[in-house]
């Protein structure tokens, strides 16, 4: 059985996220990731079972800040379309820091199978934001309506103006 050594497996993270942010996606190397830990590469895969694992732990941090970011954000605003708006607002930070991840190119999704298979934690937990925030304005006439709304938050998030594009539809479904 390998030891695991808590200080390796911080170090790992850290370097991956350096890597992720500076870095294309297709270039992040665990190679490169094991060498600047001073360890090999059959050591990085004992706390990680494969790359992507890696780089979606190296996100988590800044992930946990983002969901804080989205409650807090829409708990301070008074009218519900700027609740979520503040929402957007706090995604689309974490999404731009992270865009290789969320604009990869077809290539890149085919290797990114767990990454992807994130796609509902992600949207549970920004359904979680929105349903604090539709419940606080007397907005939960649907039981999918937290769920809807947090698919049309996440793909907001994606473009600088992507608010600006959903907030009709929002309007019209928040009434």
């Amino acid at each position: 059985m390998p030891k695991i050594i808590p200080e390796l497996r911080t170090s790992l993270i850290q370097a991956a996220r350096k890597s992720l942010l500076e870095s294309e996606l297709h270039d992040i190397n665990v190679r490169k990731i094991a060498r600047e830990c001073g360890t090999a590469v059959g050591t990085v895969y004992n706390y990680f079972p494969s790359k992507e694992a890696l780089i979606a732990e190296s996100m988590m941090g800044d992930w946990l800040e983002c969901v804080r970011n989205m409650r807090e954000g829409a708990n301070i605003e008074s009218q519900p379309l700027d609740a979520i708006h503040a929402t957007v607002t706090a995604l689309r930070e974490f999404t731009s820091k992270y865009k290789p991840v969320w604009n990869k190119n077809a290539d890149e999704r085919k290797s990114l199978l767990s990454l992807e298979s994130r796609h509902n934690q992600v949207i549970a937990e920004i359904s979680d934001a929105v349903y604090e925030t539709l419940a606080r304005f007397d907005l939960l006439y649907d039981k999918y309506l937290p769920g809807v709304v947090a698919e049309l938050v996440l793909l907001a998030s994606r473009t600088e103006n992507g608010f600006e594009r959903i907030a009709p539809l929002l309007e019209r479904t928040l009434r």
